[in-house]
């Protein structure tokens, strides 16, 4: 789990990603998929989940480290903090109805990464780039 404490300062992406990648912070990852096209599935990770972003693609870890590139994603949504939960940026890939719910670690972590996915040229839905457009 990747917590920002009160008194630590938050590093934002980098305009231009470092080879090593660049860690996201998280505080946890859902994805929804379908087994066979047909079956619904489901994983969580509160504790161990992580994002990297590299120049070339982005790695997500939930139960295992998934490996993507950014033409992959076919859409970048944005779901606001409700009374149950915290606000999520959501990431559909091209992969079997897949999609990762990334809940950011903070509101500068959100629109940063919205920030960073609006700049690589991703589709976003227009609750994402009105989050962007946020200041």
């Amino acid at each position: 789990m990747y917590l920002i404490e009160p008194n630590m300062a938050y590093t934002r992406i980098p305009v231009l990603l470092p080879p090593e990648g660049f860690t996201v912070a998280v505080e946890a990852i859902t994805s929804s998929f379908r087994l066979f096209g047909l079956l619904p599935g489901y994983s969580k990770n509160d504790l161990g989940s992580r994002l990297v972003l590299y120049p070339a693609h982005w790695t997500i870890k939930i139960l295992t480290t998934q490996y993507y590139t950014y033409s992959d994603i076919l859409q970048v949504d944005f779901e606001p903090e409700s009374f149950w939960r915290r606000e999520l940026v959501v990431l559909k890939v091209a992969e079997a109805s897949t999609s990762y719910y990334i809940k950011p670690s903070s509101a500068a972590v959100t629109q940063d990464l919205l920030a960073f996915c609006h700049k690589r040229g991703l589709l976003l839905t227009s609750a994402a780039q009105q989050r962007v457009s946020v200041n």
